[in-house]
């Protein structure tokens, strides 16, 4: 067994017993102290297959469609649409929650130098690595959980996004807390990737405004395929309407993918 997979096992197990013992509700999927461990592991999977660092001149932003104009890996379907979603939105300043390894914030400060970049991650040993992959990354980050009920201190940020975040988040209500968190520092714009059998996104989010919990005056949510397919797999909430995407409603809609 794969040494991140052996990690993530124990802690499922160490959790289990002490949710039989204590009655407790189930906890989050990784022990965030060793996560790193896994995440190392993740990467190394994934750069077999799949780029997961561009350099200027791999990929290009053209008439609203992100292009891969050199011989190298693609990257990931995911950050592609990411990406691609981020140059079409056009916004000034960008946060990604939960930005690891720093690999997303290095691309789109290659994609994007006049955006403004940021990041932020609960785990120290995380952004250790970020420092450790791009020592000259263009971009600020600090460490916060945003699962917690201050808002990490930023300027004003047009968008914020997360990749396989929230998805992770599963003690009580805390990923209720993160949604309310992410929307509060978002000006414009919301981007999520997450798995939508994890949490119902959509159910929590449509509730949290009607409790006026989002602090969105006015509130617009779409869904993105990937090129070429019509199943959703984005989610990008707006403060104004988006005519060229989606209109979507339902957790259910997300779930066909």
């Amino acid at each position: 067994m794969p040494r991140q997979r052996l990690y993530q096992r124990v802690y499922q197990v160490k959790n289990l017993l002490k949710n039989v013992l204590t009655g407790k509700k189930v906890t989050d999927d990784f022990d965030w102290d060793i996560y790193t461990q896994h995440y190392k592991g993740e990467l190394k999977q994934v750069e077999e297959i799949e780029s997961t660092v561009i350099q200027p001149g791999n990929y290009q932003f053209q008439n609203n469609t992100l292009v891969k104009v050199t011989d190298m890996k693609p990257l990931h379907l995911n950050h592609h649409l990411i990406y691609e979603t981020i140059g079409q939105l056009k916004p000034v300043s960008v946060l990604e929650v939960g930005c690891g390894g720093g690999d997303h914030l290095h691309n789109l400060s290659v994609l994007y130098p006049d955006v403004k970049i940021y990041g932020e991650d609960l785990s120290d040993k995380q952004l250790k690595l970020l420092h450790q992959r791009h020592p000259d990354l263009k971009a600020k980050v600090q460490q916060h959980n945003i699962a917690s009920h201050q808002l990490a201190s930023w300027p004003p940020i047009d968008l914020v996004f997360t990749q396989a975040v929230v998805m992770h988040i599963k003690t009580g209500d805390n990923h209720r807390t993160a949604l309310k968190n992410i929307f509060h520092m978002a000006q414009k714009y919301v981007i999520l990737m997450e798995n939508w059998r994890s949490h119902d996104f959509v159910k929590d989010i449509l509730d949290l405004q009607a409790k006026g919990e989002l602090g969105w005056p006015e509130f617009h949510l779409y869904s993105r395929p990937y090129t070429g397919t019509t199943h959703p797999y984005l989610l990008v909430a707006s403060r104004v309407p988006l005519p060229q995407y989606q209109p979507l409603r339902t957790d259910d809609e997300l779930r066909v993918a």
